[in-house]
């Protein structure tokens, strides 16, 4: 299991951190557990181990990816000086095409991953997603009109929308440039949120 002497949350912390500059730097097609153990400085087993596989040191890092890149979208999204709802969901949704633009690697390991069908998401990735999506939905609360929809059905389509017009946006198989991606996302999140 490593070093011996070492603390298993700390090896488990360099663990993750070895994979996510792994990632960053080369892609999820990198980050195999014999990169991964060599730049941490450990036995093969050890992430085993500790982590079950490679696809839970991955999970480790797109938590960690997820927490960074909703704090940014919110932060950018809680700037906006005006009070109108639609304004804030453009911020949020511009920011979330920003991140994935500037930090491809790390954004593109969050939806490449596959789980085998007997496997579950970690909790609290889970509760990470989720309250993402929840904040969201704060932003349907007052002056946003949902024609019956509840705001958490209108969170996730927006979201889901905007994932789609990002993906092939950066792809650009499509043609177009990050100008036509930020006008397309600013135009879809005028219509959602006019209801």
């Amino acid at each position: 299991m490593g070093r011996k002497g070492r603390n298993p949350e700390t090896l488990r912390a360099l663990i993750t951190d070895s994979a996510e500059t792994i990632i960053v730097e080369q892609g999820l097609s990198g980050c195999t557990a014999r990169a991964i153990t060599t730049k941490a400085g450990c036995a093969l087993g050890s992430l085993s181990y500790l982590f079950g596989g490679i696809e839970h040191v991955i999970l480790a890092v797109n938590t960690r990816t997820l927490a960074v890149m909703g704090n940014l979208m919110f932060e950018q999204a809680l700037k906006v000086t005006t009070e109108r709802s639609a304004d804030r969901l453009e911020a949020l949704a511009l920011a979330y095409f920003h991140y994935a633009r500037n930090n491809l690697n790390r954004w593109h390991a969050l939806f490449a991953l596959r789980l085998s069908s007997h496997e579950e998401l970690p909790e609290e990735y889970l509760t990470l997603r989720n309250g993402l999506i929840e904040r969201i939905t704060t932003f349907f609360a007052h002056d946003v009109e949902t024609r019956g929809h509840s705001p958490q059905i209108l969170a996730r389509t927006m979201y889901e929308a905007v994932h789609g017009v990002v993906i092939l946006g950066l792809d650009q198989r499509l043609g177009g440039s990050p100008e036509d991606v930020e006008e397309r996302i600013r135009l879809l999140v005028k219509k959602l949120s006019a209801g």
